[in-house]
Parts: structure tokens; C-alpha cells; sequence
């Protein structure tokens, strides 16, 4: 006769086996993109010599940069609280889990919208002004962080 199996101890919560590693890891990404994006030139001068051509970053041209900036940061932190959650090293409520990915969408399309605004109305005075690679930068990063976002909602169990 086999030796009886004892039952196996129940735990709080198993690991999902990566269901929602991947657009978590997105997320991540996108929401440091979207930090960067904030700190790198959004503007430059069009003047031509004897003028030279000066740049802004995100942060020194508008708040709504550094709105954007804290929006990023949100979006990260839910993502990375979500992959950490995911490779099993904090253990969260399925609540707290659909909470964060809903974090992530919402911090990224409110991101996404900021950078759009400030995308197409440029501050004062636009007409000596380009746009450069940070806003574009912001801009994916923002649009890609709203991907990541619902690719998390969806894979939820």
C-alpha cells in the first residue's frame, strides 16, 4: 500500500505564471520613456544667425510636462507593482491587482492627452518654435504606456 499523501498547505495566493508579465514589463518601460521624454528638449528657437537656436526640456517649458512627469512615474510604479506581483515576490489581492492595471491605463492616457495638447498647442511664441525629440519621445512612450495598460486589464484572470 502507497505511503498517504499529506495535503499540500495552502498559500495566500499562487503565481500566475507570467499572464500579465508582458504588458506589465511594457508599461514599465513606457513610463520611464515617458520620465525621459519630460526631461529631453520638446522645444527649439527657428532663428537664423546671428541668433543661435536654443532648446527647453518638457520641465523648463510648461507644467503640463511635469504633470506628465508625475503621470509617468504612476504608470511605472503600478507596472512595476504588477510585475512584481506577477513573479510572485509581493503577493496582491486579485482587487488590488485589476486596480493597478486599471492605474496604468489611466495614468497613461491622461499622459497621452497632456502630451497631445502640448503636441499640437505649442506655448508662446509658437510661430519661432520646433518641436523636437523628447515630445515625440513622451508622446509614444505615453501611447504605448495606454497599450500596456489594456494588455493588463485583458490578461487579468
Amino acid at each position: 500500500m502507497p505511503p498517504a499523501r499529506r495535503p499540500a498547505i495552502p498559500s495566500a495566493r499562487a503565481p500566475r505564471a507570467g499572464t500579465s508579465a508582458g504588458p506589465a514589463f511594457v508599461g514599465l518601460v513606457c513610463g520611464l520613456a515617458v520620465v525621459v521624454g519630460v526631461l529631453l528638449p520638446w522645444y527649439a528657437t527657428n532663428l537664423g544667425p546671428p541668433f543661435s537656436a536654443t532648446s527647453a526640456s518638457g520641465w523648463d517649458a510648461t507644467t503640463v510636462a511635469r504633470v506628465t512627469l508625475v503621470l509617468g512615474v504612476v504608470l511605472a510604479g503600478a507596472a512595476a507593482a504588477t510585475l512584481l506581483d506577477d513573479r510572485g515576490v509581493i503577493a496582491l489581492s486579485e482587487r488590488q491587482a485589476d486596480a493597478l492595471a486599471w492605474t496604468m491605463v489611466v495614468a497613461a492616457a491622461v499622459a497621452a492627452g497632456l502630451v497631445g495638447y502640448r503636441f499640437l498647442v505649442m506655448p508662446e511664441p509658437a510661430e519661432f518654435l520646433s518641436r523636437q525629440f523628447g515630445l515625440y519621445l513622451a508622446a509614444v512612450a505615453a501611447i504605448g504606456g495606454v497599450l500596456s495598460g489594456l494588455g493588463a486589464v485583458a490578461t487579468r484572470d
